[in-house]
């Protein structure tokens, strides 16, 4: 029998502190590591999504980034949060899966609708800090994640980190070893080119629901 099944229920385990599932699993509880996968799997699958623009390959990233864990959790020091490590290593084993594809010239990186709502990275905005708000029906979530996949992959990945993954500025510096002022100029930048992206799209609803201001 799976020791998932014998597992707390998801609003417990979910609210169970990374040093506290740390500092059991190293002291031999296996199934601390078990939650620390469950609660993260999921973000590490959507920010390597959001690096490949596509799902293929993002399950077998997602093992190997949590290998890698597994193996160097004993060396963690804890100066920067667990999850700011973990989207580290997230990034690092997704652009060296992207490195190995182009050598190997194995796969090819095909546009193709996903319908499955908990595989595509969406963003929400917030109204007051961001140039977008929006209502997330299925038009807008499409219109969102093809705009967001004709942004060059540095805006890409800071808007997925800043809005999806709730992180701050500095710790996304810290993940993508970059300069805090870079991480600032990136999200300005991307902001503005998803702005020029979805401004049609807004354009076009306006002129049939009258004055709107959803920019």
């Amino acid at each position: 029998m799976s020791c998932f099944s014998t597992m707390p229920t998801i609003p417990v385990w979910y609210s169970m502190d990374d040093k506290i599932l740390i500092k059991a699993h190293l002291k031999g509880d296996k199934s601390a590591f078990e939650v620390l996968v469950k609660k993260h799997q999921a973000s590490v699958g959507r920010l390597s999504y959001s690096i490949m623009k596509s799902d293929q390959g993002v399950s077998d990233i997602v093992q190997e980034v949590f290998l890698s864990v597994f193996r160097g959790l004993s060396k963690f020091r804890g100066d920067a949060a667990f999850k700011t490590w973990l989207y580290k290593i997230t990034v690092h084993e997704t652009m060296r899966y992207l490195k190995k594809r182009k050598r190997w010239n194995s796969l090819i990186d095909k546009d193709r609708s996903i319908t499955d709502a908990s595989e595509v990275s969406l963003f929400v905005f917030d109204h007051k800090t961001s140039p977008e708000h929006l209502v997330l029906d299925n038009q807008k979530k499409s219109l969102i994640h093809d705009a967001m996949k004709k942004l060059s992959d540095n805006h890409r990945i800071v808007l997925h980190l800043h809005y999806q993954e709730d992180l701050s500025v500095q710790e996304i510096s810290e993940i993508l070893e970059i300069p805090v002022g870079s991480v600032k100029s990136r999200l300005h930048y991307a902001r503005i080119q998803l702005k020029e992206l979805l401004s049609p799209f807004f354009e076009s609803s306006s002129s049939h629901q009258g004055e709107q201001h959803v920019l």
